[in-house]
């Protein structure tokens, strides 16, 4: 069903809705249901820890564990219910809804229960969960008056309630509202004088053809958008103590642009909840999992991520609910309510679905930008094409460089697991793989600390950097600014004893390797700090100059720069670290704003430590992503394998 059509049926549904009151049967969820609901389910709903007698009334057929409506409701047979039995007795110890329960039916909702029974006693799910069907339209004898089946149920309607149609609107009335409704807004005089010029001759022509120029219009996603963009909690600003502003634009531009293409409803939802995960995702299907990403925000000095990570998944749940499923499912968050069909159990399986990680910022693209990236890729393979065919034996000098990378790694590093530092308000989380992930509010100007307590003696001559992807980071990171990169000032290493009663010893670098070493460059004006000194950022050297104005960036250039990257730090003089002693890292990161409620930060983002007792340790040149395919023999490297 096109979204168009859906919103077609919700008046054409509404409509026949509003009819259903003459017909003569009895509707289970219209008649009945309030009736169960306000006096039965509460001992006999979905709860178990109010159920009596294990007996289930809000659901028909017996599952394993429990007794459904059938074991007592027969249908069809009013002598052969036991339930019609039971809230007809005289006898108070067998009546129902009992006495000491302080609810009692009255003769009419016992009228209706027994004609319910009598005519089969029929379940219909929540509504939500029942697949819309075209209702017949009335059939009305003024067809003077109808020139579509909608107006037919109004009429019905109109004439239940002793009511007569308004008159005819004048043509330039009808406009007003057509447009009102399908665009938002009013018609320009122009477009109001080529209407009347048509609606003279032909006032039915006019009208289609004005129904069909606005829902081509652009304006149409505009207005009806606006409404799913509600219901998805689009908002211009995080919502919390810092409220920054958002820039979430490309989603809302997604809804627009799928309404303006009558995009199927099962399609806009399905790319709205898992965009991501579908073959061939491409920026469209990833943009429009927007609509889970549209939490609030807390980045609030001092806050827990994991709790805010929580919060923003319970919205997450609660928004498919009410935009998807058409229900409030939030009392399920806590326990099984007893009138609600989504049980406690339902709730948190589909959680846990959506509890996969806090994912940042993703990088998203204009059309103009994708384009020059298409031509860039087109100019690449045209280059690599003559290259080719300029050196033939071009097969064997790529098999022999990388013969050679690979006799390159002489270094044998060991991960190291340092203790967390909870200083400056920014929270780090120890990671699996022994790196460390920092979340939630982020200083501008500070020095983390970590502290690796040393169990075996061990010689030290370099320790080994590496920045790490992370979905939870802007654009994957490896860094926490807004452009996923960083800025490291100073690089650092300590001893000391562990008992803190002897010397802390500062550690002298003499030099310093990174796989990206970039050119001198002006800081970024965003991270401008007020101070009005000269501020850079550069080669890997200036990690250990000792300068505070200077700093080290993985920042090569746009398309290069959110990948791995490594540093390797040399000792001047090996450290001989025996038990009792702990190595301390220490990471400056001065690089960034004057407001840390900004988005001003230029902090690290994912990070690990290693150690080497390797003489002359450099970093290794190559991206992990290449080592990766090169571990790959050429003859199988297929595209699925080297992607993977």
């Amino acid at each position: 069903m096109s979204l168009h059509r859906v919103i077609c049926w919700i008046a054409l549904s509404t409509a026949a809705a509003q009819t259903a009151g003459a017909e003569d049967r009895v509707d289970f969820t219209r008649d009945v249901r309030p009736i169960l609901s306000n006096n039965c389910l509460q001992c006999h709903g979905q709860d178990p820890s109010h159920r009596e007698a294990e007996l289930r009334l809000d659901i028909f057929e017996s599952p394993e564990d429990v007794r459904g409506a059938d074991s007592v409701i027969v249908p069809g047979d009013l002598e052969g219910s036991e339930f019609i039995n039971r809230i007809t007795s005289d006898d108070p110890d067998l009546r129902m809804p009992p006495v000491a329960s302080g609810k009692s039916l009255k003769p009419e909702e016992i009228e209706t229960l027994r004609r319910w029974v009598e005519q089969g006693a029929e379940y219909q799910p929540h509504w939500a969960f029942v697949a819309p069907k075209r209702p017949p339209a009335p059939q009305i004898t003024r067809s003077e008056w109808i020139e579509n089946p909608i107006d037919a149920f109004i009429l019905r309607r109109l004439e239940s309630e002793g009511l007569q149609p308004s008159p005819r609107a004048a043509p330039n009335e009808l406009l007003r509202r057509l447009s009102l409704d399908l665009i938002g807004l009013p018609p320009s005089l122009d477009e109001l004088d080529a209407y009347m010029a048509v609606a003279e001759s032909d006032p039915r022509e006019a009208y289609n053809g004005e129904i069909d120029r606005l829902l081509a219009s652009s304006h149409f996603g505009e207005r009806w958008g606006r409404l799913w963009l509600d219901a998805a909690r689009y908002a211009d600003s995080d919502g919390f103590e810092k409220d920054k502003p958002r820039f979430v634009w490309h989603y809302r531009d997604w809804v627009i642009n799928s309404l303006n293409a009558d995009k199927p409803y099962d399609q806009f939802v399905i790319e709205q909840i898992a965009g991501d995960l579908l073959p061939n995702a491409n920026q469209d299907t990833r943009v429009a999992t927007g609509f889970l990403r549209n939490s609030m925000i807390n980045e609030e000095g001092g806050v827990d991520p994991e709790q805010f990570r929580m919060e923003a998944l319970f919205d997450r749940m609660d928004a498919v609910g009410k935009a998807v499923l058409g229900l409030t499912i939030q009392c399920a968050q806590c326990h099984t309510h007893k009138y609600d069909p989504i049980e406690h159990t339902d709730y948190y399986r589909m959680f846990a679905f959506l509890n996969n990680c806090d994912e940042g910022q993703i990088s998203v693209y204009a059309d103009a930008e994708q384009a020059q990236w298409a031509e860039t890729l087109k100019l690449i393979t045209r280059i690599e094409e003559e290259l080719k065919a300029a050196h033939p034996n071009w097969a064997e000098r790529m098999a022999e460089w990388e013969a050679s990378l690979k006799e390159k790694d002489d270094a044998q590093w060991s991960i190291v697991r340092p203790q967390l530092d909870s200083s400056g308000g920014q929270k780090h989380y120890l990671l699996e793989d022994g790196s460390v992930l920092a979340q939630g509010y982020a200083p501008c100007t500070h020095q983390t600390n970590f502290t690796v307590e040393v169990t075996e003696p061990a010689k030290i001559t370099a320790i080994r950097l590496e920045l790490l992807n992370d979905p939870n980071l802007p654009h994957g990171g490896p860094g926490r600014s807004i452009y996923g990169l960083f800025g490291l000032t100073e690089f650092k290493v300590n001893v000391e004893p562990l008992d803190g009663k002897g010397k802390r010893t500062p550690q002298k670098i003499v030099k310093a390797t990174a796989d990206v070493s970039p050119e001198e460059r002006l800081l970024d004006p965003v991270f401008d700090d007020r101070s009005g000194r000269r501020r850079v950022t550069g080669p890997i050297e200036y990690a250990i100059d000792g300068k505070g104005e200077t700093a080290w960036s993985g920042d090569i250039g746009p398309g290069r720069s959110n990948v791995p990257h490594q540093a390797v730090f040399v000792l001047e003089k090996p450290i001989e670290v025996g038990a009792g002693q702990r190595i301390t890292f220490g990471l400056a990161q001065n690089h960034g704003g004057w407001n840390s409620d900004d988005n001003q930060n230029n902090n690290l983002g994912r990070f690990r430590f290693s150690i080497t007792s390797t003489e002359n340790a450099v970093a290794d040149p190559v991206p992990a992503a290449v080592r990766k395919i090169l571990a790959i023999p050429a003859k199988d490297r297929t595209p699925e394998k080297v992607n993977t």
